[in-house]
């Protein structure tokens, strides 16, 4: 049976079709034997689904039969008539129905647009799908006695709860991950926390003790007198340096000098500077300040050892203390030079230290300046209240004490003061290291036995005025040996007149005990500084040919 609801056809034209057909094939094959209705094929879903196949009609004989009567009662088009079974109907009567459906099914196979029904599936199919959705309906009754689900084809009770279990399951795995990953990382974070807290107390230590050490301000050398009082502890003194702005930490200051070893400091009064390191300053109380006083230092002269006085009269002008390129003192080079050549300031001098200037040479024995050599080579502090004349009066009150304790010796071996120091100055420009400066000495001494004079380079530079000066090789090698000079100790037999320069305690101590040797002569090589000595002038000449002809002429 076919629905009765379509859009191509309405209910009477299709029911008079029908109708007329079939009288016209009764009409036709009246002898016909009426076939079975097992004969006719029944469309299948899939064959009314293709809308475009197009089946030829079939030719059906069939026997001679009453036509029933069909009362299709009137309906609207579009309202939906249930089917009603006929359970009277003859045998004939479902044989004629089944004729009917085949036909009709021909019918709409055969049009060329694709039939729009509401219900496009047979009855039967719809049977077979009501029929297994009822069967799926009582399995899941059967399943679960609790209310059934709203779709049939939805899961069972059971089956969610042990989905929801499972699910449950894995929600508390998930959380567990989650709780070992989140407390995996809040060990993390403790851990990286821990080690920066721990990375950054060392290297906030490690630059606090680094800038503790450091000097409070490198470049103020201005100082100050500090008072240590007796029986100070380091700590003690670190508190006091710091609160003088001396130092930056008075801790650190006790934890260095106990590091470094620095523990028999004396009392007394300093003059420090924020200048000065934390060892300079350790240094300087263990040697102890001054009962009363002093007043502190603007800044250094340094005199080194073999300086003219010309020379320290430069030296004079720079402020060796400061960090500061071309820092000067308030010293000129005119004032120094005008205040070692004042007789009055002379007079004072010789007054004060009777005898290091035993045996000054007086002004008409042709030396060049008095005071030449009597100034000690070292380093000096002045301060505010310093002068030139202070400042020169230091440097023979240097070599008044670094000269005393040989006062005796000197006398012993029937020199003067003038004399050592005229002789060690030589020494002092001669050689470059003791054991030199020593053999040296010995030479001089063996020429001056033998009644040779001591034929040497510099007194004769220094009559020239070069000496201290920059000169090239080739003018110390040819220098001239017929000078008219008391400084010409190629004519002139003796010690000289005075001191060339200020000799070092070093070349002192050389002049007083001298090398017992045999050699009459010297050279020094140009390039290397080291003294060659011989025994006799072929030698001397073999040595000023290699050492120093050959490398000036090269």
């Amino acid at each position: 049976m076919v629905d009765k609801e379509t859009t191509e056809f309405s209910r009477g034209s299709f029911k008079e079709k029908i109708l007329r057909q079939l009288e016209e094939n009764a009409a036709k094959q009246a002898e016909t034997k009426f076939p079975d209705p097992e004969d006719f094929e029944r469309p299948s879903r899939s064959d009314s689904e293709e809308p475009e196949r197009k089946i030829e009609p079939r030719k059906v004989d069939l026997e001679p039969f009453k036509l029933p009567v069909f009362d299709f009662p009137a309906a609207d088009e579009n309202e939906e008539e249930p089917f009603v079974e006929n359970e009277n109907l003859p045998e004939e009567g479902d044989s004629l129905r089944q004729n009917l459906d085949g036909v009709v099914s021909e019918e709409i196979q055969s049009q060329d647009i694709p039939p729009q029904f509401s219900r496009s599936e047979p009855k039967v199919q719809d049977e077979k799908i009501e029929q297994e959705q009822f069967l799926e309906k009582k399995e899941s009754e059967k399943m679960v006695k609790h209310q059934p689900s709203r779709r049939t084809n939805s899961p069972s009770k059971k089956t969610s709860l042990s989905k929801k279990n499972k699910n449950k399951n894995k929600n508390k795995n998930k959380n567990k991950k989650k709780k070992k990953v989140t407390a995996g990382k809040i060990i993390a974070v403790i851990v990286v926390l821990l080690v920066l807290v721990v990375g950054g107390t060392g290297w906030y230590g490690y630059n606090f003790v680094k800038s503790g050490i450091q000097p409070l301000d490198s470049k103020n050398a201005t100082a100050k007198s500090i008072n240590i009082p007796a029986g100070s502890s380091s700590k003690q003194i670190g508190e006091i340096l710091q609160r003088q702005s001396i130092i930056k930490n008075g801790m650190v200051f006790q934890y260095y000098t106990k590091f470094k070893n620095y523990s028999e400091f004396k009392s007394g009064y300093y003059n420090l500077a924020p200048n000065m390191s934390l060892s300079t300053i350790a240094s300087k109380l263990e040697e102890g300040g001054t009962e009363k006083p002093v007043a502190p230092t603007l800044g250094k002269i340094l005199v080194p050892e073999g300086y003219t006085l010309t020379q320290i009269a430069k030296a004079v002008t720079v402020n060796s203390g400061s960090n500061e390129k071309n820092a000067k003192t308030p010293f000129s080079e005119a004032d120094f030079m005008k205040t070692v050549q004042d007789p009055t300031f002379i007079a004072k001098m010789v007054k004060a230290y009777p005898k290091l200037f035993a045996s000054l040479p007086t002004k008409d024995s042709g030396i060049k300046y008095q005071l030449e050599g009597y100034l000690f080579p070292a380093t000096y502090d002045y301060t505010k209240s310093s002068t030139v004349e202070s400042v020169i009066e230091n440097m023979i009150q240097a070599a008044n004490t670094q000269l005393t304790p040989y006062y005796d010796t000197i006398a012993q071996k029937n020199l003067t003061v003038n004399e050592v120091l005229s002789l060690a100055a030589l020494v002092e420009k001669e050689a470059n290291n003791d054991d030199d400066r020593r053999n040296v000495a010995g030479t001089f001494y063996n020429r001056m036995n033998a009644g040779m004079t001591l034929g040497s380079n510099l007194s004769i530079l220094y009559a020239e005025g070069k000496l201290g000066e920059k000169t090239s090789l080739s003018e110390d090698a040819n220098i001239d040996t017929n000078l008219d000079s008391p400084y010409n100790l190629y004519t002139n037999t003796g010690f000289g007149p005075g001191p060339v320069d200020s000799p070092s305690l070093s070349s002192i101590k050389a002049v007083l005990d001298p090398a017992q040797n045999d050699y009459f002569y010297f050279v020094a090589d140009v390039t290397t500084g080291k003294v060659y000595f011989a025994k006799t002038l072929a030698e001397q000449n073999a040595n000023v040919q290699k050492y120093v002809n050959d490398k000036i002429s090269s």
